[in-house]
């Protein structure tokens, strides 16, 4: 139909493929090129994301952590090889194995959005997951839409703002003989310096107590309720709604019948 199709291998480095990170990649960048080609022999032209979800195999343990280095390692070179084919990539980063909101959580999807951005992945699907995505928690999601505003934040270019050549600028200084209101910071620091929202505390004792010394959850929770207050879908267009109609009509199904990979499942 068109629709853009994500090929998501899911590797075990050490128990279904390599233990190594090469000889992983290897295997990886194959079995995304064979979906690529039954696809494309099902209809030439589907556009397809190169995805994974990658995990080490933790040999004492036998379990399988998405958040280990080594599939780290894995999800940032198969975004090279990726942008090597031209084709746009996806990946289960910024996210958490961890089974609670803590410190665990807080430093893998960290870690994870930070490193996703810097390795150029385009569809990134981990955002408000924990426990090897078996649980998605809003108060995480929350919580990491900062994270991911810090990384977008980070990757930033950093380009020539009238700070070079440095004269006049130090000129500017020197004469007013103070940086808080120049010219130069007020112009610029809107856009340089990120102010997060109110998941991220960055209040003093006295401020914090001022404001009802809320803890991170009790922000969250507040958060939430606002966002989904306001939240409001505008009906699809009347030819966005014909069209997905139309999708549906042309594999043979009437409006309301049984998807054919349902069938036997009640």
């Amino acid at each position: 139909m068109g629709i853009p199709v994500e090929i998501v291998p899911v590797l075990l480095l050490g128990m279904i493929s390599p233990a190594t990170t090469l000889g992983a990649l290897v295997l990886h960048t194959a079995e995304v090129l064979s979906g690529l080609t039954i696809a494309q022999t099902v209809r030439p032209g589907t556009p397809i994301l190169f995805g994974g979800a990658p995990a080490s195999f933790h040999m004492q343990l036998m379990s399988n952590p998405m958040t280990a280095v080594e599939a780290l390692q894995l999800y940032c070179g198969y975004a090279e090889v990726a942008k090597h084919l031209g084709l746009p990539s996806q990946a289960y980063m910024a996210l958490s194995d961890s089974k609670f909101n803590d410190p665990q959580a807080g430093m893998e999807t960290g870690v994870g959005a930070f490193l996703a951005e810097l390795a150029g992945i385009n569809s990134v699907s981990g955002p408000g997951m924990l426990d090897y995505v078996n649980c998605f928690s809003l108060e995480k999601l929350v919580f990491d839409d900062e994270v991911v505003a810090h990384a977008r934040r980070f990757v930033r270019p950093v380009e020539i703002r009238d700070d070079l050549p440095a004269g006049p600028l130090l000129e500017e200084l020197i004469r007013d003989k103070h940086l808080l209101m120049s010219e130069h910071t007020l112009a610029h620091w809107p856009q340089e310096l990120y102010l997060p929202g109110p998941m991220v505390d960055r209040t003093n004792w006295d401020q914090w107590e001022v404001q009802g010394s809320r803890t991170w959850r009790d922000r969250a929770l507040e958060q939430i309720d606002e966002l989904l207050g306001r939240y409001e879908e505008a009906p699809l267009p009347d030819a966005l709604h014909a069209e997905i109609r139309g999708l549906i009509s042309r594999t043979g199904l009437e409006p309301g019948a049984t998807l054919p990979m349902l069938e036997g499942i009640r």
